[in-house]
């Protein structure tokens, strides 16, 4: 079990994505704790993964006194962190960027950007007295390229990947590594309602040379390598995992989707 014994802590790791990486880390040997605002899904994640080797938190990546008694709670039973994964976030309602809407856009940077940046400092903080950790971020391909419709959201993912790379340059000497992975369209987490209808299914796999998308169970993979110490000198960097799609065509999934109004 490469994580036997290890700490990690996984933001929005209640449901979706978070919640197939806390499964995967469990069963490598870990201890996860995950946060989630949609008490109903933290309640449930509870019920399934009850143990000595979980915690699940109800609380807002955005409240930063909040997360910080979270942070303390970690502490007090684990005694350490090792891995951050920072994959909570939101999506922006998919519209052209002269109409979103002020309370939208806010939403959008609060949670991906300012709340991911809160929770990462304070994890920071203890990992750097502790002189070791890695901290994951989940970013997004359209973070590179943009995508119409995306704008709030692709600039929360951008500012993700800048932050990857800074806190490379800042944290490393205290022991602190990072790394971000920059998905394209997978099957689950946020994408599950598109995918629910094969027409976007049929438009999103036609975007990428492999001709399909992605899954979860990919994505978890590499997320699990980024996190062990095989990927101990991979720092800085965003990993992309879009199946070659970043580049590959210039129709946007806003206009594919008011192709059928």
């Amino acid at each position: 079990m490469k994580f036997r014994d290890k700490v990690i802590f996984i933001t929005g790791g209640a449901k979706g994505l978070g919640r197939a990486m806390a499964k995967a880390f469990l069963e490598e040997g870990a201890f996860v704790g995950v946060n989630g605002r949609d008490n109903e899904s933290v309640a449930k994640f509870e019920e399934d993964f009850n143990g000595k080797q979980t915690m699940a938190f109800s609380a807002d990546i955005t409240d930063y006194d909040e997360m910080e008694g979270v942070v303390e709670k970690v502490f007090k039973t684990w005694g350490k962190i090792d891995v951050l994964i920072n994959n909570a976030g939101v999506i922006n309602p998919l519209i052209v960027s002269e109409k979103i809407k002020k309370e939208d856009f806010d939403r959008v940077i609060d949670v991906n950007l300012k709340g991911t940046f809160y929770v990462t400092q304070i994890f920071g903080r203890k990992m750097i007295e502790q002189k070791q950790g890695r901290i994951l971020f989940i970013a997004s391909q359209v973070a590179h390229m943009g995508e119409k419709g995306f704008l709030p959201y692709s600039i929360s993912k951008s500012a993700l990947m800048l932050m990857t790379k800074s806190l490379a340059y800042e944290w490393s000497k205290y022991g602190v590594t990072t790394c971000a992975v920059a998905p394209g369209f997978m099957k689950g987490g946020m994408n599950e309602g598109l995918i629910r209808k094969e027409a976007f299914v049929d438009h999103l796999s036609k975007r990428t040379p492999i001709g399909r998308m992605g899954n979860v169970e990919e994505l978890v993979s590499l997320i699990l390598f980024l996190a062990s110490d095989d990927a101990r000198y991979v720092n800085g960097e965003t990993i992309t995992m879009d199946g070659g799609m970043t580049g590959y065509t210039q129709e946007s999934l806003l206009d594919f989707i008011m192709k059928g109004r």
